[in-house]
């Protein structure tokens, strides 16, 4: 059965004795290079070598010493600003958060100006389809006329105004919250002739197609015409 091993805290340095090898090493050292009596006239040029090594290694420790601390000194600058940013964030927040508070009471007293504004769309509206229904009788029998004419592209251009201005009213009429199937049939019937007019302009656009070959040779003109309140319709 295994058991789970437990990490024990590392131990405390002991500095004496550390100091003591250390010591033990410098003498093992000392001995090796003063082992014949001719190395002891080499003993200054040993310490101004080791004295040498020492300043040198001094000097790496300081340099490697005080990029740590730049370090540690920059890292810490980076916190206290950003100890900042997080404090103006958190301030601006607070200051969002009270204003969408002071703005929120604001949407309830803005009902009646959004129903007024509702109110005043309808009547704009109601306004510029009068101009319809006022000249749509006129515009029948001009209509009427050109297809009697024979000028079906100008009769189409009208015909297609007054299925605009029925369609835009129907429109009105179906978002009204209470719907009157009076004013429905009142419309429809306002606007019979609309579609007794296509019908016409149907017919003569399907003479016009069933003499296509006679008409190219003839009366290109026509032709033409035709398919381009075909190409209306379509789009």
């Amino acid at each position: 059965m295994a058991t789970e091993s437990t990490l024990s805290p590392p131990a405390p340095l002991d500095l004496g004795r550390m100091e003591m090898e250390a010591k033990e090493t410098a003498k093992k050292h000392i001995a090796n290079l003063l082992q014949r009596p001719e190395q002891l006239e080499r003993v200054d040029q040993y310490k101004r070598r080791i004295s040498r090594k020492k300043a040198s290694v001094d000097t790496m420790l300081k340099t490697a010493v005080q990029s740590q601390l730049d370090g540690v000194r920059t890292g810490l600058n980076q916190l206290q600003s950003a100890l900042q940013d997080v404090y103006e964030i958190k301030q601006r927040l607070g200051e969002v958060d009270d204003a969408y508070k002071s703005i929120s009471p604001l949407h309830t007293k803005l009902m009646d100006l959004k129903k007024e504004n509702t109110r005043y769309c309808q009547l704009a509206s109601a306004m510029e389809n009068l101009k319809h229904i006022f000249t749509a009788p006129e515009i029948v029998r001009k209509t009427e006329e050109l297809i009697s004419e024979g000028k079906l592209l100008q009769a189409h251009k009208h015909l297609s105004d007054l299925e605009q201005s029925r369609d835009d009213l129907m429109f009105e009429l179906y978002k009204q919250p209470q719907q009157s199937p009076t004013d429905n049939n009142t419309l429809e019937k306002y606007f019979r002739d609309v579609i007794n007019l296509s019908e016409q302009l149907g017919k003569q656009l399907w003479v016009i197609i069933q003499r296509t070959l006679m008409s190219v040779r003839r009366e290109p003109t026509l032709i033409v015409t035709a398919l381009r309140i075909i190409e209306r319709e379509e789009r």
